[in-house]
């Protein structure tokens, strides 16, 4: 059950937590809202100066040249090819400098205008509509060095030309046009537009034309560029570039698909030239080769007196071709024969089947045959009978007859075999000394004829090629066929509005809490009740506003008053009679840690508040190094007090109280002793505030602060409450783990602290107090207290 108390307590406190941030934070909603309007009001003059921007789109199709191979689109369906166009490499051509230069180039659009009025917050680009035209007569648009821009004002019926290129300022004035316009940096030819905007015809305006270099303009359309395919390994290509002007755009992105367009073609028809140079060059060349050659088969027929010499040499020829097949033939069948002889002649092939690989001998074959058919037979006899089967045994005699028969028949074809050879070799030796019989002039011919021939057959393949290259050149088409003709987005893709307003919002909104929280960051002293969360087991049991208006004294709190100082101090009075319990505990010591944070303010008006009550207080001075209370008062000093009193100079304790109001009495600190801590420490302390028990409801102590001197820890031995005060923006945030401490050594008794001086936090504010109550206050005007009087 207790476990479950502590765990509420814990959710609570965090939901008070985050509760006194939130507040903490709105407390500064002037800082907010005018923070929100003055980025919104920023945003809206950002928007206001940005000039819409539209998405322009072309959809090309890219062609192959040729067909691919079975064996290609294969590969191309296992994702292993990207096929004759590497989508890759078509996509850098597209985003080239070099291309998109050709593109800017023929269209102009290094030189950009723009129109100039005086109260708008945008300069709108004009393309196609400019009142004039601009051209650097004497400079290669690839060789400027950098931006020149004019500004043509209408005065008249001509125009004031003002500039500055380089740093170095140029003015000028066009009275007619066309006209070649001389300035520092060379030469420029102006002239009027035809299609000029209607509205310069209304009310000429200030414009701007700016030239720049092309190929810096390239590369940043190559950045901006946007080329994406359909799918993967898709030969379909967007392309889309962004523009202020549609038509702009949708002019750039078809005149880049032109020139992609030429650039293929002219790569196809320089090899295609290429190729038809070189073939007209090997043509003549062939010509004149093929002429000789002729000219020599007619010279040698003449000279030797040639007629038909062929029939012979093809007589002799034939029958040398057909001996030779035959040879072959012999031999082939010989080395099978070799073969299976060397098979069955391996004693480790005794059971294996005969291979027949191609033997012609029909009797050899069957008998192979037959025998292959019985040793299968034995091996499934042998496999379903035991060895002594009289079948079995028949059997393997048979096979090893056959066996025998086909070596002696394989034999037998070898020695034929080796009988044939040798007769057609000694046929070929015969045919052959009768063909080295016929005349070396027909050999001689016979070459003659053969480059006769090659040079033939090899100028008719280069006319054939000839006229496929003409083919070539006559039928080259686009590479990239345009799909759909360039479109442009209906709605700006950019500035984004929703999202811009939203982000100056936002930094409306941050900036602020970024300001508050450096502010606090960089603030040592205490600035509102959140800095005492660090506080262990320590109750803060009340809040005393700052007061402004200037007062008499320090006393605040009055009989039948409803201010809210005097409210703040029934509270604290209220939260501290919980504390006080008991009918024994009635001395209260209220001390700090630094002069100036309040205890005797609060030391006053918490005894007066209390005296309210019908009860009887005592309000002693007991910082007898620095009295304060009498000028905190606004009464006389006296000569004797709480110092004289301990020395044991005065006659009684009566002579040193003195009534200010019913039931409120002081007894002043008197005079400053010599030595203050050894009169705290004497006896006559005790007896002292034993006999004041009995006579007062209440002891207020004033006490010295404690971070300077220990006179308070001396008199601790008396009390039975400390009241703690700290000063909001006087109190350093130290002085809590100084408390802390305090409290962890038992140095003072039942400590409590005080927030003084505290800063309205609008109707916010909330406090947290001793018994885990929370009270917010509605007001919002400021009280205060003399003229920056220290207690």
């Amino acid at each position: 059950m207790q476990q479950d108390l502590n765990n509420v307590s814990v959710v609570q406190d965090e939901e008070l937590d985050i509760r006194s941030i939130i507040f903490k934070y709105l407390s500064y909603w002037r800082w907010f809202i005018v923070s929100i309007v003055f980025f919104t009001i920023v945003g809206f003059v950002y928007l206001k100066r940005q000039n819409n921007i539209y998405e322009n789109n072309v959809i090309v199709l890219l062609k192959d040249e040729n067909t691919a191979t079975e064996e290609m689109l294969l590969l191309q369906d296992l994702g292993m090819s990207a096929g004759k166009n590497n989508i890759e490499n078509e996509i850098a051509l597209f985003k080239s400098p070099d291309l998109i230069t050709k593109a800017v180039t023929s269209l102009e659009l290094y030189t950009t205008y723009r129109k100039v009025t005086r109260w708008s917050f945008n300069d709108n680009e004009l393309y196609g509509n400019a009142p004039l035209y601009i051209r650097w007569e004497d400079m290669e648009p690839k060789k400027i060095p950098a931006p020149v821009t004019f500004t043509f004002t209408p005065q008249g019926k001509g125009f004031e030309v003002s500039g500055q290129y380089e740093n170095m300022p140029f003015h000028g004035r066009i009275d007619t046009l066309p006209v070649y316009l001389k300035l520092p940096m060379g030469r420029f030819y102006v002239s009027r537009n035809n299609e000029i905007d209607p509205a310069y015809k209304q009310e000429p305006y200030t414009f701007e034309a700016t030239i720049s270099n092309p190929s810096a303009l390239a590369r940043r359309l190559s950045a901006e560029l946007k080329v994406t395919p359909s799918a993967k390994q898709s030969s379909v290509l967007t392309l889309s570039i962004q523009s202020e002007i549609k038509k702009k755009g949708r002019d750039f992105l078809q005149q880049l698909v032109n020139f992609y367009n030429e650039d293929a073609t002219n790569d196809k028809n320089m090899v295609a030239h290429n190729t038809a140079v070189f073939i007209e060059e090997r043509i003549k060349e062939i010509s004149v080769e093929l002429g000789t050659v002729e000219k020599q088969v007619e010279d040698f027929r003449q000279q030797k007196q040639i007629t038909d010499i062929q029939a012979e040499a093809q007589l002799y020829l034939g029958q040398t071709g057909q001996n030779e097949q035959k040879r072959v033939e012999i031999e082939t069948q010989l080395n099978l024969t070799r073969f299976v002889e060397d098979f069955i002649a391996r004693p480790a092939n005794a059971n294996k089947l005969i291979p027949n690989l191609g033997v012609t001998d029909a009797g050899l074959v069957s008998v192979i045959n037959e025998y292959n058919q019985l040793l299968l037979m034995k091996e499934r006899l042998e496999s379903s009978s035991s060895e002594s089967n009289p079948a079995l045994i028949q059997m393997k005699q048979q096979v090893s007859g056959m066996r025998q028969s086909i070596q002696a028949s394989l034999s037998n074809v070898r020695h034929a075999s080796e009988i044939a050879l040798r007769d057609l070799n000694r046929q070929n030796t015969v045919t052959n000394a009768r063909i080295q019989d016929i005349p070396a002039v027909e050999r001689e011919y016979k070459d003659i004829l053969r480059q006769q021939e090659v040079k033939n057959n090899l100028f008719v393949f280069l006319l054939q090629k000839r006229e496929e290259t003409a083919l070539t050149q006559a039928a080259v088409a686009p590479k990239a066929k345009i799909v759909s003709e360039p479109y442009s987005s209906d709605v700006p893709v950019a500035p984004k509005r929703a999202v811009i307003l939203l982000a100056f919002f936002l930094v409306g909104c941050v900036l602020p809490v970024g300001a508050i929280f450096v502010r606090d960051l960089f603030h040592t002293s205490i600035e509102s009740m959140d800095d005492l969360a660090p506080l262990k087991d320590i109750d803060v049991i009340g809040d005393i506003q700052a007061i402004t208006t200037p007062m008499e004294t320090a006393l605040v709190v009055q009989a039948n008053d409803d201010s809210p100082v005097t409210e703040l101090f029934r509270t604290l009075r209220n939260n501290l009679l919980f504390m006080l319990n008991e009918p024994n505990k009635k001395v209260v010591m209220i001390t700090s840690t630094v002069p100036g944070e309040g205890k005797t303010f609060v030391s006053i008006n918490l005894a007066r508040s209390l005296s309210l009550m019908d009860k009887k207080v005592l309000l002693i001075g007991g910082d007898i190094r620095n009295p304060k209370l009498s000028h905190d008062l606004g009464i006389p000093k006296v000569n004797i007090g709480f110092s004289t009193y301990l020395a044991g100079m005065a006659h009684g304790v009566d002579e040193v109280i003195e009534v200010l109001y019913p039931n409120f009495h002081i007894m002043q600190a008197g005079p400053v002793p010599p030595n203050p801590n050894e009169l705290l420490s004497k006896q006559t302390l005790n007896d002292l505030f034993d006999g004041l028990r009995e006579v007062y409801d209440y002891i207020i102590i004033d006490s010295a602060p404690v971070g300077v001197v220990s006179d308070s820890f001396m008199l601790n031995r008396v009390a039975d409450v400390t009241l703690y005060v700290m000063r909001e923006r006087v109190t350093q945030k130290d002085a809590v783990n100084f408390v802390n401490s305090i409290k962890r050594d038992n140095r003072l008794t039942g400590v409590t602290v005080v927030l003084n001086a505290t800063t309205p936090q609008g109707k916010y504010g909330s406090y947290k107090y001793g018994y885990k109550y929370s009270y917010r206050y509605g007001y919002s005007q400021k009280y205060g207290y003399g003229k920056s009087k220290k207690a």
